[in-house]
């Protein structure tokens, strides 16, 4: 049986129920709905039986009510059970939901807006602002084709120096490692196995090879491409505010036990912060300034003051600041 014939059923019982002013017998619901007219009285039973029980496990409250002058049972559906309530929405509540259904589309808007303005006791003014939300494109599904299809790609690749640099690369696999996704493959202008972090590519990734234009090695690990030094990651010296302490703690924190005056157990104290990684978790960091200052390392140092000057920079111009490491486009 065709399923969409099954949801067709199902909707039109549930309409009958719900129009019905009183419970419905089986004989009944057979003439409303055109429905269980088999010849066969017990298979149209036991398919309206069926019917019923799954209506009932999506939730429809099917209830049952012994009809007047005669053996049979009726059934009806609760409307105070079905019903949702009314939404009890503030101004600030319609003018959200105007806003994400403006961002959905724009077929039908002005009477979805008037259903939602009228569920305010302050109805927001119709029509709502125009919205538009730019999306890049993700680099993770962009390279998905290129990997499974073994075609090398090129795209655009800021180094932790800062400057942007054409790569081309057979792409091997994308993983995710300490919260942060790479690419990993052969670099062909170093010719080396490489790793790139997905967050330093600027741009599309092109797909410039065909398909099974390289060979995956057959010794390649994984899990041996993606371990990074130690070097990488350091050990942080941080000034933090009272009010910013649960977060270095939360973060894994601990107080240092130089710096620290007792007498003043409200003001700044030492902490140090173990294996930061300077480009995962500087957005982490940027996030907590002022109340907490970087004393060491000088190169972390350099990074925030270099970060933060962008951002400055970015809103004195007018333009936006893209994240800590992305820079100001």
């Amino acid at each position: 049986m065709s399923a969409t014939i099954k949801v067709e059923r199902l909707v039109n019982l549930t309409v009958a129920l719900l129009e019905a002013r009183r419970p419905l017998t089986f004989a009944e619901i057979r003439r409303r709905t055109g429905y269980y007219s088999q010849g066969d009285a017990e298979s149209a039973r036991r398919m309206f039986e069926r019917d019923k029980d799954d209506l009932r496990k999506l939730g429809v409250p099917i209830i049952t009510r012994d009809v007047a002058f005669g053996d049979d049972v009726g059934y009806l559906i609760d409307r105070r059970t079905y019903e949702l309530p009314d939404l009890d929405l503030t101004r600030d509540e319609v003018a959200a939901l105007s806003l994400a259904v403006g961002m959905a589309g724009v077929e039908g808007m002005r009477l979805t807006w008037a259903r939602l303005a009228a569920r305010s006791p302050d109805p927001v003014a119709l029509p709502a602002p125009a919205v538009r939300v730019l999306i890049a494109a993700d680099a993770v599904e962009s390279l998905a084709d290129p990997i499974v299809y073994r075609s090398t790609v090129a795209f655009t690749y800021r180094a932790q120096t800062g400057e942007p640099a054409r790569r081309t690369v057979d792409p091997y696999a994308v993983a995710q490692r300490r919260g942060a996704w790479y690419l990993v493959g052969h670099d062909r202008d170093r010719d080396a196995l490489r790793t790139f972090r997905l967050d330093r590519i600027e741009g599309d990734v092109d797909v410039v090879g065909e398909a099974g234009s390289f060979t995956e090695p057959p010794k390649f690990d994984l899990a041996e491409a993606l371990q990074r030094p130690e070097a990488d990651l350091v050990t942080l010296t941080l000034e933090v505010d009272p009010a910013s302490r649960w977060a270095v703690e939360a973060r894994g924190g601990e107080r240092s036990s130089s710096g620290v005056d007792p007498a003043q157990p409200a003001g700044p104290e030492t902490f140090v912060v173990h294996a930061f990684d300077p480009e995962r978790d500087l957005g982490w960091l940027l996030g907590l300034v002022p109340a907490v200052r970087v004393v060491k390392p000088p190169e972390v140092v350099g990074r925030v003051v270099d970060a933060l000057t962008r951002i400055r920079d970015g809103h004195a111009s007018g333009e936006s600041a893209a994240g800590p490491t992305g820079g100001t486009r």
